[in-house]
């Protein structure tokens, strides 16, 4: 059992169990500006940064100029063919990012900057899902530096998951996990059943379908209000949901909060 942690808001965490989806924010809505970004590099090769500008004028269905060879050599003396490719190389990965999702979870229940940050201040609560019976979850590198892409080879999703998943020093207390999702992978779980499509705050947003067994633990917040509280347990009354534990976050002799 692989048992990783989202923390919720009053109105998510109800959300959640009563519909057994979980929202998939895009890349782009991530609220750091130097998270999910790279730094880019390359060899100073006349020959191979003219291929892969080439390459790149043809994913975006443009014809070179006729006089190519002349224009590299000037795009090259200039120090242009560089800043091309990375500008190239920033607009794919921007536009990666606005149509691929991310989840992000925390390997740990127990931290109050947690609470305050993601569940209201401690009144929402935290939600233990079982990642083993979903898909594998990566836990978050946290770095002093950023990833580094080399501008002359293709992009793939692997440098996708390498930059979703490197974050700075500051976060590690979140004790992050994550697993990144693009559009076509999204496709074949909707096909699967497994994830789907709906209209949220006026945009198109994806969400997973967790399988009840998935769902393994809820945690109170120290300031969860009662109401909330009758709310949840009606909610895992029903009978997919009755092997689900509860646990009340308490205040301990240390600054990592205590689960009864």
């Amino acid at each position: 059992m692989n048992v990783l942690y989202k923390y919720c808001n009053q109105l998510g965490i109800v959300k959640i169990l009563g519909s057994l989806k979980l929202k998939l924010p895009y890349i782009s809505e991530v609220n750091d500006p130097y998270e999910c970004s790279a730094v880019f590099y390359c060899s100073d090769d006349k020959a191979a940064m003219g291929e892969q500008c080439l390459r790149t004028l043809k994913r975006n269905g443009i014809s070179p100029p006729a006089d190519w060879g002349h224009k590299l050599n000037e795009l090259y003396e200039t120090g242009e063919l560089r800043k091309r490719l990375e500008e190239g190389m920033r607009d794919f990965i921007r536009e990666w990012n606005q149509r691929s999702c991310l989840l992000s979870v925390s390997k740990t229940a127990k931290e109050p900057v947690m609470w305050a940050h993601y569940a209201e201040v401690h009144k929402g609560a935290v939600i233990g899902i079982d990642f083993d019976k979903l898909f594998k979850m990566n836990p978050v590198n946290y770095s002093k530096d950023r990833p580094r892409i080399n501008l002359l080879h293709e992009f793939t999703l692997e440098n996708s998951l390498e930059i979703a998943t490197t974050k700075s020093v500051a976060w590690s207390y979140e004790e992050e996990f994550r697993s990144v999702f693009d559009d076509a992978s999204l496709r074949d779980l909707a096909q699967k059943d497994l994830s789907c499509i709906r209209d949220f705050n006026s945009k198109k947003t994806w969400f997973l379908r967790l399988s009840p067994e998935s769902i393994r633990e809820v945690v109170f917040g120290l300031y969860t209000e009662e109401s909330l509280k009758s709310a949840i347990r009606k909610l895992i009354e029903r009978p997919e949901l009755q092997h689900v534990k509860l646990y009340q976050a308490e205040e301990s002799e240390t600054y990592t909060l205590n689960l009864k």
